[in-house]
């Protein structure tokens, strides 16, 4: 994937509303996970909420990659119409 025209595909939940519980329980758990590894060595490095898509795609770009996202229909859609999950498709441009 790091040649010119390699691709770099990663497949991306939606994440969770801020309302929901979920949210809430993967907010916890990487809060705590940041705590542990504060204080206790070797770190445990497992965060749930780590990027945002804006920020992965940024970075990609940054890195020569030109990104394309691509809705995964087989996991469905939110009430808002938004798909549940995509494909991040990154291409090494030349």
């Amino acid at each position: 994937m790091l040649r010119p025209g390699g691709l770099f595909a990663l497949p991306v939940s939606a994440p969770p509303r801020p309302r929901s519980t979920a949210f809430w329980t993967l907010l916890a758990f990487d809060a705590v996970m940041r705590v542990r590894n504060a204080v206790w060595r070797p770190p445990f490095v497992m965060y749930y909420r780590a990027f945002r898509f804006g920020d992965l795609r940024r970075e990609l770009e940054r890195a020569g990659f030109r990104v394309e996202s691509y809705p995964l229909e087989e996991f469905g859609r939110r009430a808002d119409g938004s798909p549940r999950a995509r494909m991040i498709a990154a291409r090494k441009l030349p």
